[in-house]
């Protein structure tokens, strides 16, 4: 706990000299400080931070083809596979916010939770109601108003643009069918 509050001492410090709210001598002293004369670079943060936003993006790529091979190549039980995909979708939804305050990686770790939730809710409907067109319409109406909703909330485009696609598809299988 210590060490975190250090970090976020030093953090602090850095942010005050970018932003000259303190004269460049008084943070170079004030890391000094902290650092315990060891030097604090901001290319050794900035690495430390790449490293950390490099490990996240990597979760994410791989957590698609996971689910995907979890649902289509094994032979696992309905309740592990959808365990499964429910930890996957929690999992982006957690990076997603904690990165989210960052700005970095939140609309890649919300759209890849969004796939994957779109995934869970069709093989929920394969699974209960055996694939039935009114069910699985009501499924891809719910996602198209979760995308919409995410994508009015936060601000993200796209995901607004996909539920208006959406809802164009929806509506033109159930006018044709």
């Amino acid at each position: 706990m210590k060490k975190e509050k250090k970090e976020i001492i030093i953090n602090e410090i850095l942010v005050w000299k970018d932003n000259h709210m303190l004269p460049p001598h008084y943070c170079d002293y004030l890391l000094a400080l902290y650092t315990q004369g060891e030097e604090y670079t901001e290319s050794g943060r900035r690495a430390r931070t790449r490293r950390v936003h490099l490990t996240a993006a990597l979760i994410a790529a791989m957590l698609l083809p996971i689910a995907v091979f979890v649902l289509y190549f094994t032979e696992l039980s309905f309740i592990l596979q959808t365990v499964i995909l429910t930890s996957f979708v929690g999992l982006l939804l957690l990076l997603a916010m904690y990165f989210s305050r960052k700005k970095i990686l939140a609309p890649l770790l919300f759209l890849g939770a969004a796939v994957l939730l779109l995934l869970l809710s069709l093989e929920l409907n394969t699974h209960f109601f055996e694939g039935n067109a009114i069910s699985l319409y009501g499924i891809l109406f719910f996602n198209c108003l979760l995308w919409f909703y995410t994508g009015m909330k936060l601000r993200l485009l796209y995901f607004s643009i996909s539920a208006v696609f959406g809802f164009i598809v929806i509506l033109f299988f159930l006018i044709r069918g």
